[in-house]
């Protein structure tokens, strides 16, 4: 008979909330700020209550089943996309490399005892997945002209893999973001209010990835909190609604950073891509391009 030993459970299993309050109000420049404390001087502010919801970090979970032979490492994953795992073998003490299918789980090594810790990484996606120069449609709904702000390699914050061949578009608050390209969606994080351009909101932008045919996934980040209009394993088309724009996380200001991204071993990045527009011809968005999106839903 087997028995399961658990080893590791990175997915949490609670759905907490979190509640808050958030101050409106204008700067001496006229701008809107919207921030967790209030305005220092004496001036007329708005306050805004918000529900935040806590969600799991990682959806991966590694356990020994024991047999006859010893014990069985396995890996499970619980995204609706691939998964690339490395990891040091703990009998070989090399590295191995497994990619696990989208919800499911596979055997990662064999040994004669279960070893309590076992460091790993993973990324996104499987890395054997080519892209096929598809062109991609505008990411939002809007008949309104939105300027891009910074495109590949841009100096400000386009400098590493991740974000090498990101683009920027400037966008009211608000706006409908849409789907570039058919696909299943499996990353949904809309839980974070706040922005600024320090380190520690690095990792706090909301974001929603779209996993396509090929392998690569569109993702839509700095959306509105609390508008996701989709969930972790829903089916989209080209042009369906996704949430609102807005400028949550890393961010100086409201906009759209949009990039296509696949796994290129154990390490997601940025790849180069170009849109198509509505006469159906393709271009490379470049700085200071003006993008229509779509005028019907």
């Amino acid at each position: 008979m087997k028995i399961l030993l658990v080893l590791m459970l990175l997915v949490a299993g609670l759905n907490l909330g979190q509640a808050g309050q958030m101050y409106k109000y204008q700067d001496a420049k006229g701008n809107w700020v919207f921030s967790d404390k209030p305005p220092e001087k004496e001036q007329s502010f708005e306050t805004l209550s918000y529900t935040q919801a806590k969600k799991p970090s990682s959806k991966i979970e590694l356990y020994y089943v024991k047999n006859s032979e010893g014990f069985t490492l396995h890996g499970k994953n619980n995204f609706y996309s691939a998964i690339e795992i490395g990891f040091i073998s703990p009998v070989t003490q090399k590295e191995i490399r497994k990619v696990i299918p989208a919800r499911d789980s596979i055997a990662l090594c064999h040994s004669d005892k279960n070893t309590s810790k076992v460091q790993y990484r993973w990324a996104l996606g499987d890395p054997s997945s080519v892209a096929d120069n598809y062109p991609y449609h505008a990411p939002f709904f809007s008949p309104k002209g939105h300027r891009i702000s910074q495109a590949f390699n841009g100096s400000f914050s386009h400098t590493d893999d991740y974000n090498k061949y990101a683009v920027d578009i400037a966008m009211d608050v608000g706006t409908y973001l849409t789907a570039v390209r058919a696909g299943t969606v499996v990353w949904v994080k809309d839980d974070y209010h706040m922005s600024g351009t320090t380190r520690y909101f690095r990792d706090k932008a909301n974001v929603i990835k779209v996993l396509h045919d090929d392998g690569t996934f569109s993702s839509y980040a700095h959306i509105l909190m609390a508008t996701a209009l989709v969930k972790e394993g829903d089916k989209v088309a080209v042009g369906d609604r996704l949430a609102r724009s807005g400028s949550s996380g890393f961010s100086t200001g409201p906009h759209l950073h949009f990039s296509i991204i696949k796994n290129a071993g154990l390490k997601n990045i940025a790849i180069p891509f170009k849109f198509i527009d509505k006469k159906g011809r393709a271009f490379t968005p470049k700085r200071a391009m003006i993008m229509v999106g779509a005028s019907k839903p």
